[in-house]
């Protein structure tokens, strides 16, 4: 049985409570956050106590943390479990600076702990059965793509952390890193980024800047154009929407969230139907992540997706950033 403790209860912390209760031989033993209502909410989730911070992060049976907390409250966090010899499961971004982040890889590694990040879109089926079909040859090789990520801006943020800018990291940091990651385990490195930014939502006084478009150049050559939104109005169909369009010298695979699900595909490929879709299956991806990390905390063997992984994508989140203030594209080196 492993014992777990929640740190956040907001949106996310409740997903996380969701998702470990229903795992066999786990057992959600505290949760903590600032609120006391979402505490008692996590706790009812998980038939567990509510607790505070300290009493988590020093309680000896427990040998997991989630943290589903702000993102420039991570990196404290997460030093302070894996000293305790924690196992850390992190909501992305892993870190709101790069220093913080490479801070909490190192810590975790000195204590002999495993860290794993919350990239979470690597285990939605529409995502992960694109890749799928991409390493399978199904549309030769991608040259380009474009992934739309958006919805209404979000307001469920304690005290509203998401609409400050030295806290969230805005739109480009804490939304578009999901296609920042996931385009790295299809297209591979990233060589430079050119974005900007701007501040779109009308019935938010806020100053954070909410649309972004971003073009991903990949050091193999290929394009990707990422456009991140929370400037959807709040009387919008959908709350939130994804798509994404890959193309290859043989096809290309589409998909929108607003479409019933569907995946498209077209090939010239002889193994295949010239055209084809399908719709991506209901599953869970964050308690099938939350699984995953469970399992390699037991085998101890490496994460889905650690500390090393998450660094790049905050890389490419922060050069985009600093291309959309500058108004230039930013190489990746630049990003140290």
């Amino acid at each position: 049985m492993k014992n777990v403790g929640i740190i956040g209860c907001g949106m996310m912390g409740k997903v996380h409570s969701i998702a470990y209760s229903s795992l066999q031989d786990v057992n959600v033993k505290a949760v903590a956050s600032l609120s006391r209502e979402q505490t008692l909410e996590c706790a009812r989730l998980t038939s567990s106590k509510a607790s505070t911070v300290e009493e988590i992060l020093t309680d000896d049976e427990i040998e997991v943390v989630s943290i589903c907390t702000p993102t420039d409250t991570h990196r404290d966090l997460v030093v302070e479990a894996a000293r305790n010899r924690k196992h850390v499961f992190c909501e992305k971004p892993i870190a709101r600076t790069l220093k913080d982040a490479l801070e909490m890889v190192e810590v975790c590694k000195q204590n002999g702990v495993l860290l794993g990040v919350n990239h979470v879109v690597r285990f939605f089926d529409s995502y992960s059965r694109a890749k799928s079909l991409m390493e399978d040859g199904a549309i030769g090789t991608v040259v380009m793509a474009r992934m739309y990520r958006g919805g209404v801006f979000p307001k469920h943020g304690w005290n509203n952390w998401f609409d400050e800018l030295a806290r969230s990291g805005g739109v480009l940091l804490d939304l578009s890193i999901h296609d920042f990651d996931f385009l790295r385990t299809v297209l591979g490195e990233v060589e430079s980024i050119t974005a900007r930014s701007v501040k779109n939502t009308p019935s938010h006084p806020g100053r954070n800047r909410d649309h972004a478009i971003a073009v991903v150049k990949f050091t193999n050559g290929s394009l990707a154009h990422v456009e991140g939104s929370w400037a959807e109005p709040e009387n919008a169909p959908s709350k939130f929407t994804t798509s994404f369009e890959f193309v290859g010298r043989d096809g290309m695979i589409t998909y929108d969230s607003d479409e019933d699900f569907t995946i498209r595909v077209q090939t010239v490929s002889k193994d295949l139907p010239s055209f084809s879709k399908s719709t991506p299956a209901a599953n869970d991806p964050y308690g099938l992540h939350i699984q995953k990390f469970i399992e390699a905390v037991r085998e101890e063997r490496k994460v889905p997706v650690d500390g090393i992984e998450a660094i790049e994508a905050l890389k490419i989140s922060l050069a985009a950033n600093r291309s959309a203030e500058s108004g230039r594209p930013v190489k990746l080196l630049e990003v140290v």
